[in-house]
């Protein structure tokens, strides 16, 4: 009797030291994923805050007083380190990207073919936009009568997000041109001394692989006070393209690797307060999260 209760005893003692050992396991495991999260959400917070870093020194650079320093806005990289990440940090001129609500349909012909649509589907796109910031029937047409019954934007382009909920626009294609638009500008047509290869493909009517090596060359020269439209003040025509150091409205491409290879993005459009005043450094027209698109 009693060797029977020494056993149930010590039956119940390993059980309890199983059950023991189970919570302990359990404890463990639920820690150890705590601080896993914790830790994804520290990254989190810093790939948040390094592209923003990128952004503020953007703005520092572009209104450098005098040139010695000061940025140049033709989609050439700044590269830096910010708390363990690496920081690039692209800035176009607005003047430089296709304006969505004044090019002409035959430059937006260009610039769909040099991102790789056939003439056809071109044409039928340039059309469409053409329709579409003017309002009129056959743009209300194209997106449907449910679409227009439920107040679908016309008119104007308000962001470029607008252009790919187009007929005939696809994901592929939109992140292809997204990077070369704007809304900002004004300008019939780009500015050859800040465009990149898309939009100077477009406005030249040359080779995409031209025109990539075109801007590959620009970015390498210095910039010069006065360049416009891809030339430098009092210089010979068709001669080497030359970035000037833009105007007040401008595109940054903020990109940010953490040292796990996570990439996070911003994609930032401001136009910049007059250096030497009280006014805040600038104002954001468009900001863009989570993009990592490169002009």
């Amino acid at each position: 009797m009693i060797r029977n209760e020494r056993g149930a005893a010590l039956l119940l003692v390993l059980w309890a030291t199983v059950l023991l050992a189970a919570l302990l396991v359990g404890v463990a495991a639920a820690s150890r994923s705590q601080s896993e999260a914790a830790l994804y959400g520290s990254e989190r917070v810093r790939a948040g805050l390094a592209p923003e870093a990128g952004l503020a020194h953007a703005v520092a650079g572009l209104r450098v007083p005098g040139l010695r320093g000061q940025w140049v806005p033709d989609g050439r990289s700044y590269v830096f380190d910010f708390d363990g990440a690496r920081v690039t940090v692209r800035v176009v001129d607005a003047s430089g990207l296709l304006d969505l609500n004044a090019s002409p349909p035959e430059l937006l012909r260009g610039l769909f073919e040099a991102a790789g649509a056939d003439r056809s589907r071109a044409d039928g796109l340039a059309n469409t936009i053409v329709d579409w910031r003017g309002g009129t029937p056959q743009a209300m047409a194209a997106i449907g009568t449910a679409s227009a019954a439920a107040g679908q934007p016309h008119g104007p382009f308000r962001n470029i997000d607008q252009l790919a909920r187009l007929p005939g626009m696809d994901a592929v294609l939109y992140a292809r041109v997204e990077p070369a638009l704007t809304v900002f500008s004004g300008r019939n047509f780009p500015d050859a001394s800040y465009s990149g290869a898309l939009a100077l493909a477009a406005l030249r009517g040359v080779g995409l692989q031209q025109a990539q090596a075109q801007v590959a060359a620009r970015r390498q020269r210095a910039a010069q006070r006065g360049a416009g439209n891809g030339q430098a003040f009092g210089a010979v025509a068709n001669g080497p393209l030359v970035a000037g150091y833009g105007g007040v409205v401008e595109r940054v491409f903020s990109t940010a690797t953490m040292p796990d290879g996570t990439r996070a993005g911003l994609d930032v459009t401001v136009r910049l307060a007059l250096t030497g005043t009280q006014a805040r450094p600038y104002k954001v027209l468009d900001w863009r999260a989570d993009s990592v698109a490169t002009p």
